[in-house]
């Protein structure tokens, strides 16, 4: 399929935006891939498309096979959006030679009806998608070229909010220019940078609206310089496995949103996912963030292994300890369980005391007395305090000392999970 001009045998350009010479290169455009590529092998010069509504001229944006000067080409903030409902009404570029020159596509609407890239390949120049917007539909730069310089898709928009998307760059090659996806807007569904090659910096730093996401995937790309995905929080579990990192990888900032997974189910590869982020945090020597992921692997893997026969036990003590203390990151949570425990059988103690008056006090220092047992002054406070709460008795109730050996036990674990909080929160 080739770009269709509406039926006009001489048609007028009219656009103001563009420069004579530019009206005659869009003549040429618009009437077919021949004639376009006839008009390129003898014009290298720079051609400029800025602010053109193709939808004016055009019933179809199928520029499949088009090549251009190797003076570079611009089309800065037009537009092929097409509303009416006959044909397909995406943009295709797929299989295109942009040539050496620059490439700029800065704030173009691409419509709402997908974009296909696929194959194209682009020179020596800059590539400049900054602030274009690619609609609601699949947008696909699968097996790309994109040529040594700056790749530059900031602040640019994929998908609409009632609307999910897949985005593909997958099998691309990116040369020794820097890549940046600063301040991307993905309301996309799927995101897949999978099996591509990236020889400069790359950005993915401040996503906007990366929580609609449910799937983030750098799989299996090499990476020849540093790679900074910062200052996110993703609703998925970005995917950085079999991944060849040569420099750092930047993950200050970058969290698992508390809403995942959304539907309560954890995917059977988030445990490798996590475990590979948390690898990585490591490296970087961001403890906090290490441990942040080492709970939601733990999480993943219990959910994962529950239906497996024989884990049930396991699963359960697994299920206590994040309860207990978030798989030993919480303080407080032993803390506050420390204290209730202590007050409940403070209240205990005092109760079944043969004293004629309710001896609070005494309860509550005789449970201090079997939270510190292990201290040397402990245990001689608890005979002594036992004195004072069943005087004159010779007989103590049985229930006492069941209540102060499970005490003693639980809350030498709760003392326990509190050192490990303040081990792993002050940890070196």
């Amino acid at each position: 399929m080739y770009a269709n001009v509406k039926n006009k045998k001489n048609m007028t350009i009219n656009d103001e935006n563009i420069s004579d010479k530019d009206k005659e290169a869009l003549e040429h455009f618009l009437a077919g891939k021949e004639r376009w590529n006839e008009y390129v092998r003898s014009h290298s010069e720079t051609v400029c498309f800025h602010g053109v509504n193709f939808s004016e001229y055009l019933s179809f944006f199928d520029f499949n096979g088009y090549t251009f000067p190797s003076g570079g080409i611009e089309f800065t903030s037009a537009s092929f959006s097409k509303d009416d409902d006959f044909g397909d009404k995406a943009v295709y570029f797929s299989d295109v030679d942009f040539g050496d020159g620059k490439v700029l596509f800065n704030g173009t609407s691409f419509g709402d009806n997908g974009v296909n890239f696929t194959r194209a390949v682009f020179g020596a120049g800059d590539v400049c998608f900054s602030g274009a917007n690619f609609g609601g539909r699949d947008v696909d730069f699968e097996n790309v070229n994109f040529g040594d310089r700056l790749v530059s898709f900031g602040k640019a928009t994929f998908g609409k909010n009632e609307d999910k998307c897949r985005l593909s760059f997958n099998k691309s090659i990116f040369g020794e220019g820097d890549v940046s996806f600063k301040n991307v807007k993905f309301y996309a569904d799927e995101v897949s940078f999978e099996y591509c090659e990236f020889k400069g910096h790359v950005l993915f730093q401040s996503l906007t609206d990366q929580k609609t996401l449910s799937k983030f995937s750098l799989r299996h790309s090499s990476f020849d310089k540093s790679l900074d995905i910062s200052d996110n929080t993703f609703n998925c579990i970005p995917d950085l496995t079999n991944t060849k990192l040569t420099n750092q990888v930047s993950l200050d900032r970058m969290e698992i949103s508390d809403n995942y997974p959304p539907k309560g189910d954890f995917d059977k590869s988030d445990g490798e996912r996590l475990c590979r982020l948390k690898e990585l945090a490591e490296a970087n020597k961001n403890h906090q963030q290490a441990l942040d992921f080492h709970v939601i692997e733990m999480r993943a893997k219990r959910y994962n292994t529950k239906l497996i026969k024989g884990k049930t036990p396991h699963m359960w003590l697994d299920i206590l300890f994040d309860i207990a203390c978030l798989y030993g990151q919480s303080i407080i949570r032993p803390v506050l369980s420390l204290i209730v425990l202590t007050i409940v059988c403070a209240f205990i103690y005092a109760y079944k005391s043969s004293l004629d008056y309710f001896p609070f006090c005494y309860g509550l220092l005789y449970s201090l007395s079997q939270v510190f047992s292990f201290v040397p002054t402990g245990r001689s406070t608890t005979i002594a305090i036992l004195d004072k709460l069943f005087p004159c008795e010779t007989i103590i109730p049985n229930g006492v000392y069941f209540l102060s050996l499970f005490q003693g036990v639980l809350s030498f674990v709760l003392v326990f999970l509190i050192g490990l909080g303040f081990r792993n929160r002050f940890r070196l």
